[in-house]
């Protein structure tokens, strides 16, 4: 977590000494997704749908694109994992939180002065983090690529609706959360989830 949050830091220390404009864009939306296999029973489980919120910094770049800077943040929970250590076995709820940052931008897809669509996307960081007993936060490399609308309601104030899909890469089956026993592990090569979002953008 203290990667991600110096990362910020830097990132709006260094831009906010720069001549050019940049737009703030608070975010706030719905995440869902997130499949994991529980070690007892090998079956999947999937994090619960909830509330997201979070922050985008965007300078214009050239002939319509941006370079951005995106995070984001959730708090939910992974219910019905079996521990059997210590015993008995037991059924349990995990609460998580999940970070994003990532460093990407926007290209047009459409020009319109009273309607924009882009293309987004950004590589960065997943820094997923449980509030359980013998468990260890997860730092790892992770992609977003989504797509959006940008209605600007006046010179200076635009309205930002986004839909994007993010990955976080593992290793094939990967154990999560490990500190002296593993509960669960990844599906597969990637930790997949999706998220809409809506912003208001103020340009300084």
């Amino acid at each position: 977590m203290k990667i991600i949050n110096t990362a910020v830091l830097s990132s709006l220390l260094f831009f906010s000494s720069s001549s050019q404009a940049v737009e703030v864009i608070p975010l706030f939306g719905l995440r869902g997704g997130g499949e994991f296999i529980d070690v007892q029973t090998n079956e999947k489980r999937t994090l619960e749908s909830v509330d997201i919120y979070g922050l985008i910094l965007s300078f214009p770049y050239e002939r319509g694109k941006t370079i951005e800077v995106y995070y984001s943040h959730q708090s939910t929970q992974l219910n019905s994992l079996t521990l059997t250590t210590p015993s008995p076995a037991s059924i349990v709820n995990i609460p998580v939180t999940i970070d994003y940052l990532h460093f990407g931008g926007t290209a047009p897809i459409s020009e319109d002065k009273n309607l924009q669509t882009f293309a987004s996307g950004g590589l960065g960081f997943t820094y997923l983090s449980p509030d359980f007993p013998d468990t260890q936060s997860d730092l790892r490399a992770s992609l977003s690529i989504g797509f959006g609308l940008k209605w600007p309601m006046t010179e200076r104030i635009a309205l930002r609706l986004e839909a994007r899909g993010l990955a976080t890469l593992y290793n094939n089956n990967s154990a999560i959360f490990c500190n002296g026993g593993c509960t669960i592990k990844i599906n597969g090569n990637f930790f997949l989830q999706g998220e809409v979002f809506a912003g208001l953008g103020f340009t300084f």
